[in-house]
C-alpha cells in the first residue's frame, strides 16, 4: 500500500486503437513507456480520456492491468470503476478492478448515486462501498459525463479522514474550491489533482498535487516542468509554459481524443492512427493543419527543457 501518491504530471491516459478499433496493446506498452520517460509521475488508465464508458467490462480490466505490467512499478497507476447503482455492484466491480494491481480503483463522483441523491446518500454508498472493499485504495474523479457532480467540501473532508482515498482529480475549474478543498484535506493521504492546465501554477501553490489533464497526455514533459517549477520566486518562465500548454489543451478540445492522437502523431515518436470509439469522426487535412501547427510552435519555442520529443 503505498501512503501517498507522487507530485507531478497524472495524464489520463488515451487509448490507441488498430484499424478495427481493437485495443492495440503494442501502441499501449509504447504510449507508457513514453509517458515515463518524459516525467509523468503516475498514470491513469481507464478514465474518460481512455474511452472508459466504450470498451467493455473486460476490456477495462485488460488495459488496466496491462498497464500497469509494462509500468513494472515504475510509477502508480489507477484505473476507473464505471459501476453504477447498488452498492453491492458497485463494491464488486471495485474488488475486480483492484485485482489488476493498480494502486487505487477511481469511483465516478456521478456514478456513486442517481442524478437527485443527496450528498448524506452519495456518503452512505461510498461507506458502504469501503466497508464491502476493505484494504483497497480508492480515489474520486469528478468526470463531466454522464454529468458532473461536483463534491461539497464537507464529502471532500469525509473522504480524507477516512484514509483509503489517495487521489481525487479535481474538475471544479475554480481555485477558490481547490483552495477551500486543499484546507481541509490537509496533510492526509488524499492528494488533489487539478484537471485545469490554466489554472495548475497557482493551484499547486495553494497546496494541489499536480495535473491530471489533457496536457500530460500529449506534453508530459512540459507538464512535469511546471509542476517542479510552480513555486519557483521568478514566475516569467513557468507561466509562459502555462500558457503555451493551455493553448495545447484548446487546440484539442474540439474533437477530442482523436486530435490528442493526432497530436501524438505529428509531435512525438510514437505513430498513432487517430481513431475513436467515443468519437469517431476522422480528423482531415483541414482540422488537421493546426494540429501539426501547434506541435510545430512547441518544438520552436525555447521553453526552457530538453526537447525530449523527437522531430518527425
Amino acid at each position: 500500500m503505498m501512503h501517498r501518491l507522487p507530485d507531478g504530471a497524472w495524464p489520463v491516459m488515451l487509448t490507441p486503437y488498430r484499424d478495427d478499433l481493437s485495443i492495440d496493446f503494442d501502441a499501449v506498452d509504447e504510449y507508457t513507456d513514453w509517458l515515463i520517460e518524459l516525467g509523468a509521475a503516475g498514470l491513469f488508465t481507464v478514465s474518460l480520456s481512455s474511452e472508459m464508458y466504450d470498451l467493455s467490462g473486460d476490456e477495462q480490466l485488460v488495459l488496466a492491468r496491462h498497464v500497469r505490467e509494462r509500468a513494472a512499478g515504475r510509477v502508480p497507476v489507477v484505473a476507473s470503476t464505471t459501476a453504477r447503482g447498488d452498492w453491492r455492484a458497485q463494491a464488486d466491480r471495485v474488488a475486480k478492478i483492484a485485482t489488476t494491481g493498480v494502486e487505487a480503483v477511481v469511483l465516478i463522483s456521478s456514478l456513486v448515486t442517481p442524478p437527485d441523491a443527496t450528498d448524506s446518500a452519495w456518503i452512505d454508498t461510498v461507506e458502504r462501498i469501503l466497508d464491502a472493499v476493505p484494504g483497497v485504495d480508492l480515489g474520486v474523479y469528478e468526470c463531466p459525463l454522464p454529468y458532473k457532480r461536483l463534491l461539497p467540501v464537507q464529502t471532500v473532508r469525509w473522504l480524507a479522514q477516512t484514509g483509503r482515498f489517495t487521489l481525487y482529480k479535481d474538475t471544479s475549474h475554480s481555485l477558490a474550491t481547490m483552495t477551500e478543498r486543499l484546507n481541509v484535506i490537509g496533510d492526509t493521504r488524499m492528494r488533489l489533482y487539478n484537471a485545469a492546465i490554466a489554472s495548475l501554477v497557482p493551484s499547486m501553490q495553494a497546496g494541489a498535487a499536480g495535473l491530471s489533464g489533457y496536457a500530460a497526455n500529449v506534453y508530459p514533459d512540459l507538464v512535469s516542468w511546471v509542476c517542479r517549477h510552480a513555486n519557483d520566486a521568478d514566475q516569467t518562465d513557468v507561466l509562459r509554459v502555462q500558457r503555451v500548454l493551455t493553448m495545447v489543451e484548446h487546440s484539442i478540445n474540439l474533437r477530442y481524443p482523436s486530435s490528442a492522437k493526432f497530436l501524438l502523431d505529428a509531435s512525438s515518436r510514437l505513430h498513432w492512427r487517430a481513431r475513436s470509439r467515443w468519437k469517431p469522426e476522422s480528423i482531415g487535412d483541414h482540422e488537421g493543419e493546426p494540429l501539426r501547427q501547434i506541435a510545430q510552435l512547441v518544438r520552436e519555442l525555447d521553453l526552457g527543457r530538453a526537447d525530449l520529443h523527437a522531430a518527425r
